[in-house]
């Protein structure tokens, strides 16, 4: 399991510098090939839309030609993606080689936190808080390396680097060891023989999916939402400059690592469900304090608080909604996953619209109001204690 966890954290690294790799160099990028914010506006769509596609197919693939060779593919598909990238093509195969870069990671994404849930057993919070570890420190650690490489001129090596990296992890998934875990690794379905179906979904237990993907896709929103206008919200209502404003966003990322350090172990001893349910209130009353915070250091230690808050929902959340729907791990955990992306690509691009139109506090709104809705699913989500799955005939 050591193992399989330190693979799992160095995959999860790579994704989290993936998803943030366009938002880190885009004005240079931009630039170069001569669009405006609606030219990224298209990249973000795309890579996305790859992202969920990876993620829907990551079941199909792994049944057909194994957990080990889907992984492999995908981190191969990313490295010739990235390195494609680096070579800065024509803007019309740029925007397909995005494209392909999202259905690579969110394979990759998919695949290793399915393998990490069905091999953690009873310590699945524990272990999946570790990988989300370090899928923040991709996320913080990829903008710090991208702006060295911008001051010297040399920002397209930051996609290189990234291939590098994706082809050096893909070799190793495919010779790697995993002990009693391998025959998990390298299983797929025998189509030669009837297999075991998964368990059915009730109209209860259906119900209970289709409102957990409403917490993944406005919480995926939320998160966006924040990393994307935080300098925005500094600048404009608190009269911060840039410098000061982007060190926001690098605030949030630092509590919400911080946070996933201790996540784990604080959801196994509270229950998931408990867990959620203060997660969740602690941010909503964090986000009523910002709506009235005016001063700049007071703005701080809000989105340093939110960031704790936050930190651990994604992954005790998917964790929650696997215990309660058991025996579908593969098919639930993509469902919710493609939702979370799903409302990371749309719900931001609908708070930029209300921004430009009304006001910058907006996007403020929008938290508050999700957060409401969120934490309401989830206290109505306790009623649901026992699976209520049947099994197929």
């Amino acid at each position: 399991m050591k193992r399989l966890l330190i693979m799992g954290c160095l995959s999860y690294l790579l994704t989290g510098c993936t998803h943030v790799i366009l938002g880190a160099v885009l004005p240079e990028l931009l630039a170069h090939y001569g669009r405006s914010y609606s030219g990224g506006g298209i990249l973000v769509f795309l890579e996305f839309g790859g992202f969920m596609i990876g993620v829907l197919s990551m079941p199909f693939l792994i049944r057909r030609i194994s957990r080990r060779s889907t992984i492999t593919l995908a981190f191969v598909c990313l490295f010739i993606a990235m390195l494609s990238i680096a070579l800065l093509p024509p803007w019309p195969l740029f925007i397909g080689l995005t494209f392909m870069a999202g259905v690579s990671f969110g394979l990759v994404e998919s695949s290793i936190s399915t393998f990490v849930l069905m091999a953690a057993k009873e310590q699945q919070a524990v272990a999946f808080s570790k990988l989300e570890v370090f899928f923040g420190l991709g996320a913080l650690f990829m903008p710090l390396v991208s702006s060295l490489l911008i001051a010297a001129g040399l920002w397209k090596y930051a996609f290189m680097l990234l291939a590098i990296s994706a082809i050096a992890t893909g070799i190793i998934w495919s010779k790697l060891s995993l002990g009693e875990h391998d025959e998990l690794l390298a299983h797929k379905a025998d189509r030669t023989q009837k297999t075991m179906k998964a368990p059915v979904l009730t109209k209860k237990s259906l119900l209970f999916l289709g409102l957990l993907m409403a917490v993944f896709f406005l919480y995926c929103g939320m998160e966006n939402t924040i990393v994307n206008f935080l300098p925005s919200i500094f600048k404009d209502q608190l009269h911060a400059s840039s410098s000061i404003s982007t060190l926001a966003v690098t605030a949030y990322w630092i509590a919400m690592v911080v946070g996933r350090l201790f996540t784990g172990v604080i959801a196994e001893k509270m229950t998931y469900f408990r867990y959620l349910a203060v997660s969740f209130a602690g941010s909503l009353l964090t986000v009523l304090v910002w709506l009235f915070s005016t001063s700049l250091w007071s703005s701080f230690a809000v989105i340093l608080l939110l960031g704790i808050f936050m930190s651990g929902m994604f992954a005790v959340a998917l964790i929650y909604a696997n215990q309660l729907l058991p025996g579908r791990t593969e098919q639930t955990t993509s469902t919710l996953i493609a939702a979370g992306g799903l409302g990371g690509a749309i719900l931001p691009l609908g708070v930029g619209w209300g921004m430009d139109h009304f006001h910058v506090g907006v996007s403020i709104w929008f938290v508050l109001v999700s957060m409401c809705v969120v934490f309401g699913i989830i206290l109505y989500s306790g009623k649901w204690r026992v699976p209520a799955l049947r099994s197929e005939a």
